[in-house]
């Protein structure tokens, strides 16, 4: 299988790295100048991946083709290729509708959007697909896992849900800073929370069946201290300002997916 990626950034490193590093049956990548850095470092270092300077080449030989550009100049660099009717294009742009590719690459191909994260390098990501062609499933699931969006709203949703990502390490951060307010060194404290976490997160891995509703009791001892912190945060309206959060990208995504 040859794989193509037109633009070649974080993400489009952090998949290749990752698909490179398991046993799927690829063939060549062919990735686009554009992102010279990138593109540059991952030919130096993969014997597989090949600098294709010109997009429509990468269009007539790949099965499948990520697209991986800015949306800013998507229409700039899309505008006018062909893809052979039997090619899968995956659509990484954030925002820009599938009827919109569809307006700007002729050749009647499927297309596919996904939202891959930077750990699909290491293979430990669960990336949302929408519709979620089989092929483009089992690609994904190589990278840590795929999840298929019935509608596009609910793709909408997981793009909301990726926005996460900062508040988290603001949760770390701030906590880290309390603690060394009270007489931690800050690297011990980083240390201690990110190990914390990382567990937390791994027993949640392995709880598939558990809903976080239950965990959250599971690790709340009735009059304990995980009891209090959770009970002080709903009581802040933590939960409402996530909630709240949520709805404003969602409702900028949609903005921005129509064109508004």
């Amino acid at each position: 299988m040859k794989l193509g990626f037109i633009g070649t950034g974080v993400i489009s490193d952090a998949m290749i790295r990752g698909l490179l590093s398991t046993d799927d049956a690829v063939s060549e990548i062919v990735v686009s100048r554009r992102g010279r850095e990138f593109s540059q470092k991952l030919a130096t270092e993969f014997d597989a991946v090949r600098i294709e300077d010109d997009n429509q080449a990468i269009m007539d030989v790949a099965d499948i083709v990520f697209l991986a550009v800015r949306p800013q100049i998507a229409e700039q660099v899309l505008s006018g290729l062909k893809a052979p009717a039997n090619t899968q294009i995956v659509s990484l742009i954030a925002t820009i509708p599938i009827a919109k590719l569809q307006g700007w690459i002729s050749g009647g191909a499927s297309f596919d959007r996904a939202i891959p994260l930077p750990s699909v390098a290491h293979c430990n990501c669960v990336t949302a697909v929408y519709p979620g062609a089989p092929d483009v499933i089992a690609l994904f699931e190589k990278l840590g896992g795929a999840v298929a969006a019935d509608t596009i709203d609910a793709f909408d949703g997981y793009a909301a849900g990726s926005a996460l990502m900062a508040t988290y390490f603001e949760i770390l951060e701030s906590s880290a800073q309390w603690m060394v307010a009270h007489g931690s060194d800050y690297a011990d404290a980083r240390r201690y929370l990110a190990a914390l976490f990382a567990g937390l997160s791994d027993n949640t891995i392995k709880s598939p069946d558990q809903s976080f509703a239950a965990l959250v009791e599971g690790h709340s001892t009735p009059g304990g201290l995980n009891e209090q912190v959770a009970q002080t945060f709903m009581r802040q309206k933590g939960g409402a300002a996530i909630h709240s959060a949520l709805d404003d990208v969602f409702a900028r995504i949609k903005a921005a997916s129509s064109g508004s």
